[in-house]
């Protein structure tokens, strides 16, 4: 177990073989990722960056103004850098996009160890959940910028498999 402490920050407790929540917000709650390419942009950034970090993606919705994680790293004390990376790359891709050199993307994020799996389960819908929650959908099928659809046709393939 690691401490990472900022004064500006409560500090972040880093436990190997842990599940982690995540979640960012653009600068302001401005909503810079405002096009499906810009949504696509993150989810195949995330991807790429989940395996060179090797963190298991469990979870996960992009929405225009933030987004939510649900993971578990190879190493906690690499989250940092995963996050910086992430919110690093997307703000160069999107701001090359959009003719914004320069704009600061993301404002911050903040990450919670799953302290049981009570907290894994409640995290994990709440993100299916969001973009029906902010309105943009009345159902989370319908959100493509989200695992839902994955995770759904994975469960109903181990089902098939019982």
């Amino acid at each position: 177990m690691k401490w990472s402490t900022s004064p500006h920050r409560p500090p972040h407790l880093y436990v190997d073989d842990a599940w982690y929540f995540i979640t960012a917000s653009t600068v302001n709650a401005t909503k810079i990722l405002s096009t499906d390419t810009h949504l696509d942009l993150w989810v195949e950034t995330s991807k790429e960056l989940a395996l060179q970090f090797k963190i298991k993606l469990v979870s996960w919705v992009i929405l225009p103004n933030h987004y939510h994680i649900l993971f578990i790293p190879a190493r906690a004390d690499e989250i940092g850098s995963f996050m910086k990376r992430l919110n690093g790359s997307t703000s160069r891709k999107l701001n090359l996009i959009d003719n914004q050199l320069g704009r600061s993307v993301w404002y911050s994020y903040y990450d919670t160890c799953m302290r049981n799996e009570h907290d894994f389960w409640t995290r994990f819908n709440y993100i299916h959940c969001n973009p029906v929650k902010h309105g943009y959908v009345d159902d989370p099928e319908e959100w493509r910028f989200s695992s839902y659809s994955f995770t759904c046709a994975t469960m109903e393939s181990m089902a098939c498999r019982l």
